[in-house]
Formats: C-alpha cells, sequence, structure tokens
C-alpha cells in the first residue's frame, strides 16, 4: 500500500486528503467524524484523475464535514457540559449536569443527569461518563451478542469474550485464535438495527474467517437487508471509477 497527500480549497480553507493505493478495483471516498477525508484508489489510477474525482465530489465533502460538525454527539465525546447531547442507539441525549454530594448517573426521559460533587472538573465529570458509557455500551452489546449467537453456537462456535475500544475506522473486529470480539467503544450510538448488523457481522467471522462469497451469502441469509444497515452506518462512503 502506498500512501500519498491531496489538498481540496474549500472556500479558501485547505482540505488535506489522504490518499491509499491499493489492489482494489474501485475508488473509495471517505469522510469521518473526526474531519478527517480519505481516498482508497487502484494503484493504478493517477494524481489527476483523483483531483479530478475529488473536485466532482467537493460539495459531497463540503456537506458531510457541516453535517459532522452539527452532530458532534455521534462522534468520541470529549467534553461534558450541561445542554450539550450526545447519541444512544441513535436517539439524542442531552446532559442535564447537577451538583451532588454522591456521584452518579441515570437517565430522565431524554435527559443524562449526572450527578458530581465538582460539577466544574471536566476531566472527573469525563471519567465518570466514560465510565458509565463503557458500563452501559457493554450491557447493550451483550444482549444482542446473547440473541444472535445462536445462529453460530449451534455450528460449535465457543461464546466469545466481549471488548470495548476507542477506535478511529473500525466498528468492530473479531480474534478467533483468542476468541474474542472487539467493539468500537462508541458503536452504541448508531441505531439498534445498525448495531445488529455489526454484532452478527463479527459473530460470522467465527464460522468465516474472511470476506468469501460464502460470508456474505451466510449473513444475508439471517439478515437480508444487512447492506441497507451498513450503508445507513456508513454513509460517508462513495464509490466511483
Amino acid at each position: 500500500m502506498r500512501v500519498s497527500l491531496l489538498q481540496l480549497n474549500c472556500n479558501g480553507k485547505i482540505i488535506p486528503i489522504t490518499v491509499e493505493r491499493k489492489n482494489i478495483k474501485n475508488i473509495r471516498l471517505k469522510v469521518y467524524p473526526e474531519a478527517v477525508v480519505k481516498i482508497s484508489s487502484p494503484v493504478f489510477v493517477t494524481d489527476e484523475y483523483l483531483m479530478q474525482f475529488i473536485t466532482a465530489h467537493q460539495k459531497w465533502i463540503e456537506d458531510k464535514l457541516n453535517g459532522f460538525s452539527k452532530t458532534k454527539g455521534y462522534a468520541a465525546t470529549k467534553a461534558v457540559k450541561d445542554g450539550m447531547s450526545i447519541r444512544m442507539l441513535g436517539e439524542d441525549l442531552i446532559f442535564s449536569i447537577r451538583k451532588s454530594e454522591k456521584a452518579d448517573i441515570f437517565r430522565e426521559g431524554k435527559n443524562l443527569c449526572i450527578l458530581s460533587t465538582d460539577i466544574d472538573n471536566q476531566e472527573k465529570l469525563l471519567l465518570q461518563f466514560e465510565k458509565w458509557w463503557r458500563k452501559e455500551s457493554l450491557a447493550i452489546l451483550k444482549h444482542y451478542v446473547d440473541s444472535l449467537y445462536p445462529i453460530i453456537g449451534k455450528y460449535g462456535v465457543i461464546y466469545p469474550s466481549i471488548n470495548l475500544k476507542k477506535m478511529k475506522t473500525l466498528w468492530g473486529s473479531c480474534n478467533i485464535n483468542k476468541n474474542k470480539i472487539t467493539f468500537n467503544l462508541y458503536l452504541t450510538k448508531a441505531r439498534p438495527a445498525c448495531v445488529e448488523y455489526v454484532v452478527l457481522h463479527e459473530l460470522v467471522h467465527f464460522i468465516y474467517p474472511n470476506h468469501s462469497k460464502l460470508f456474505y451469502d451466510f449473513l444475508e441469509s439471517y439478515m437480508p437487508d444487512w447492506k441497507d444497515r451498513k450503508k445507513i452506518l456508513d454513509n460517508e462512503e462513495v464509490h466511483g471509477l
């Protein structure tokens, strides 16, 4: 794989675009919530052609970047402040910070109430929130693994361990040798149908380790609309060439 860098001028603002040339057939353009733009390209495609492709999709790139800036609750949370929002299973939860003698976090309708002895200490609030988020996310993902595991369990696959990790570009990965699935810590911000898709995708890998036709045939037999779910989850992807 060869990596290079191109630049796009959007109304005077220079946007760097990382180009990764691989043994693939199509150009893939992705915009990530962290305001990162990447292109995966076949090795034979020139920079000139890629710039034409980027320019043709300039408005789309700008719209995505603007959209992510307006919905930061979908990305990793870097601050916990009164009135800010975060998504859980596709629904916005509004932070409600309250001073209390005892630290606690609980949901109250659309509000996520965070009780703290020191409401002005961001570091402390972030640690408190992340601990709660990790616990809630693990419970949610375990629920989906429990409900979908029988699909592969009947083939003798041992129930896997579940791990959470902050990942920039992956929603999940599995380690067959260690019998472990690692999910993105922020996967549970997605809609339930999308979370379910990622969980089943990783479970099926314990039967089919790679993305072969057999893998996708098996996945589709149990989740015929998996492509639609993936599009919702990865709606920043554009295919070209």
